[in-house]
C-alpha cells in the first residue's frame, strides 16, 4: 500500500546548511569543497510559512528538523514548531545539542511537550568524540549536560551513535552512558559513504556489521534499554541471523514515505542525496512527490535484486551505500549468497503483533486522523506519533465507529470486515492487535 501513497509520511526539514562541528561522516553533501553549494543558506521564516501551508495542504502527518545545526537558527526552530503544532503535525529536533541554551530546554518542555530529540554523540569517551565530530574541546560536556537538563524536564531523547571503525568498540560504554542518562532509546547506526570522504575508510565492514547488531542485542538485553538502527541493510546480508528478525524492519523509504527538504527548498527523496526533483517554494508538493513515482515503483532496485525472494521488502537496501556512482547500483553489504538454501520461513519478517492483554471492548481514539488515500486511508496521531495503513474496509469501519463513539471487540471487528478466508482473518486480527497496540484502538477508561 505505501507504493500508492499519496503524500509522504513524513519530512525531514533541512532549516540550514549551518553546523559548527565538522563530522567525519557527515552526510550533507554541500560539505564537499567540489560542491559550489554555499554552506550558510537557510530557510527564511516566508520559506517556512510556504512549506508547512503545503505540508498541510496534503496531511503529512509528521516532520523531522534538523540541518546542518538547526539550533544555529534558534527562532526559526521554534516558529516551525509552533506552526506545525498549529496545524496538527508531529515535530522531532535532530541536533548535536552543543547551541541548545538552558533556556531552549525550557521553552521546549513548557511549550512543545509533545516534541522529541534525537542527538548524536559518537563515543562516551570525551576526547574521541571530539574528535570523530570535529567538535572544540568542551563539547562533550556540553552536549551530556544538555541532554541530561532535557530528560530531566521530561523532554524525549535519543542518542544516535553514528559507527565507524574507529568508535566501534565503544559501543557498550556509549549506550551505559545513555542509559544512566535516561534516554528513550540508544541507536546505533552505521555511517555511509559521502562526497568529501571518498576513500571511506571509516565505513565497517560486513562482519563488523553481523558484530554490531549481536552486540546491540547484546546491550538491549544487558543494560534493559531500548535499541534500534536509524538506516537499513540490505535483508541477504542479515539472512540466517538473529538480527535479521531484529532489524530487517528497516527498509529504505527514500521517496517512498519520505522526503527531503533542503535549506534551499529543493525537495530530494533522501538527506544523503544531492538529486532534487523540484523546489517546494516554487512547486506545490503534491507534484513533485509525483515526479518521485520511480522511488515507489521500485525503479532504482537494482538488477541483481529483481529474481530475489524478498525484493518486495528488502528494496535492495540503501540506494547510497555504494562506492560507485549511480542509484541502481548493489548496496554495498548485498550478499545475496547468503540466501542460498534458506528456508522461506526463516525469511518472513513481520513482527509479532502479540500483546499480552487484548481488551475485552475497544473504541477508536479521539486523537485518531485519516488521510484518504487510493488503496484506503493513512491512519495517523500525532501525540505520541504513530502511523498505520489500512483498506477501503477497514477504513469504513473504524470511521463510522470513530464518529458514533462506538465501542467495539476483535470479534464484532472480524465480522464487518468481509474476511471470508482464514488467512484474510488472520491478517484482519494482526491488524487489531496492530491498532491496540499502537494506540489507534484504546480502552473506554483510558478516555
Amino acid at each position: 500500500m505505501a507504493a500508492k501513497l499519496s503524500a509522504p509520511v513524513d519530512v525531514q526539514i533541512e532549516l540550514t546548511q549551518a553546523c559548527n562541528w565538522r563530522c567525519r561522516h557527515c552526510y550533507n553533501y554541500w560539505r564537499s569543497t567540489e560542491t559550489a553549494t554555499e554552506p550558510g543558506r537557510h530557510l527564511s521564516c516566508d520559506d517556512i510559512f510556504r512549506i508547512v501551508q503545503e505540508l498541510t495542504t496534503n496531511q503529512v502527518p509528521s516532520i523531522t528538523i534538523t540541518g546542518g545545526e538547526p539550533f544555529s537558527r534558534r527562532r526559526e526552530v521554534f516558529m516551525l514548531l509552533e506552526m506545525a503544532e498549529r496545524t496538527g503535525i508531529h515535530a522531532s529536533i535532530n541536533t548535536n545539542l552543543s547551541f541548545v541554551r538552558k533556556e531552549d530546554v525550557k521553552k521546549l518542555a513548557d511549550e512543545h511537550n509533545s516534541v522529541s530529540i534525537l542527538f548524536s554523540l559518537l563515543s562516551a569517551e570525551a576526547t574521541e568524540h571530539e574528535r570523530l565530530a570535529g567538535a572544540p574541546s568542551g563539547s562533550y560536556v556540553r552536549v551530556i549536560e544538555t541532554a541530561s537538563l532535557a530528560i530531566q524536564r521530561g523532554i524525549l531523547v535519543s542518542l544516535n551513535m553514528i559507527l565507524m571503525r574507529e568508535n566501534l568498540h565503544a559501543m557498550e560504554i556509549t549506550a551505559r552512558l545513555a542509559k544512566n542518562l535516561g534516554v528513550r532509546t540508544f541507536c546505533a547506526t552505521k555511517a555511509l559513504p559521502n562526497t568529501h570522504a571518498p576513500n571511506s575508510a571509516f565505513l565497517l565492514s560486513a562482519e563488523e556489521v553481523h558484530w554490531s547488531l549481536a552486540e546491540l542485542m547484546r546491550i538491549e538485553e544487558l543494560l534493559d534499554i531500548p535499541v534500534d538502527i536509524l538506516g537499513c541493510y540490505p535483508r541477504c546480508l542479515l539472512a540466517g541471523t538473529p538480527a535479521y528478525q531484529r532489524f530487517s524492519h528497516r527498509t529504505c523509504v527514500a521517496g517512498y514515505t519520505t522526503v527531503t527538504i533542503g535549506a534551499d527548498g529543493n525537495v530530494r527523496p533522501c538527506s544523503h542525496m544531492e538529486t532534487s526533483y523540484g523546489n517546494i517554494l516554487h512547486k506545490p508538493l503534491a507534484d513533485i512527490w509525483q515526479k518521485m513515482g520511480g522511488w515507489r515503483e521500485g525503479e532504482f532496485i537494482p538488477e541483481e535484486c529483481h529474481g530475489c525472494p524478498i525484493v518486495v521488502t528488502c528494496r535492495g537496501g540503501c540506494r547510497v551505500n555504494t562506492l560507485t556512482s549511480g542509484l541502481r547500483n548493489m548496496d554495498y553489504y548485498a550478499d545475496t549468497r547468503h540466501l542460498v538454501g534458506l528456508p522461506q520461513e526463516c525469511l518472513a519478517s513481520r513482527l509479532s503483533e502479540e500483546i499480552s492483554d487484548i481488551p475485552t471492548k475497544v473504541m477508536v481514539c479521539p486523537q485518531v486522523r485519516f488521510r484518504n488515500e487510493p488503496f484506503g486511508a493513512l491512519v495517523y496521531r500525532t501525540d505520541p506519533l504513530a502511523i498505520v495503513l489500512v483498506n477501503h474496509s477497514a477504513m469504513a469501519f473504524l470511521k463510522t465507529v470513530a464518529e458514533k463513539g462506538e465501542k467495539f471487540d476483535l470479534f464484532s471487528f472480524l465480522e464487518r470486515s468481509g474476511a471470508r478466508t482464514e488467512s484474510e482473518r488472520r491478517n484482519v486480527e494482526h491488524l487489531y492487535r496492530k491498532l491496540v497496540r499502537k494506540g489507534f484502538l484504546i480502552t473506554p477508561a483510558n478516555h
